[in-house]
């Protein structure tokens, strides 16, 4: 999997809200960050994601905003993807607007981890 760019990843800096609650973390090996324990922002490539919801994600893949696709086949319904080189007020808005919207979800619940020897037996 390609790895960001010192550009990319100075994109994504630059534009992650100075906000308390924001969490970094990363995720498939890349720089992204959350709050209360969900993604909201991030890398992945040489691109940015973030998540903006399923009707927002919609709107702005009918203006060629492309959504997130981890995977050809899957894409993520709620989150899109930008260029790194977007405009940096732009990725900025977007980065807040993730927050926001990821913000007012529940808190993600860790699941407890498995006893060794126990994955996948009945």
């Amino acid at each position: 999997m390609e790895r960001p760019d010192d550009n990319t990843v100075a994109a994504y800096l630059s534009a992650l809200p100075d906000d308390v609650r924001v969490q970094r973390g990363q995720m498939f090996a890349h720089p992204c960050a959350f709050v209360n324990g969900n993604m909201f922002f991030g890398t992945f490539a040489q691109t940015l994601i973030a998540r903006v919801g399923v009707e927002r994600t919609a709107a702005l893949r009918a203006e060629g905003v492309p959504a997130f696709e981890p995977m050809p086949g899957r894409p993520w319904k709620d989150y899109v993807q930008l260029p790194a080189s977007l405009d940096p007020a732009a990725l900025g808005a977007f980065a807040r607007e993730a927050l926001e919207l990821t913000a007012a979800m529940p808190p993600k619940v860790k699941k407890p981890k498995a006893a060794p020897g126990k994955k996948g037996k009945a």
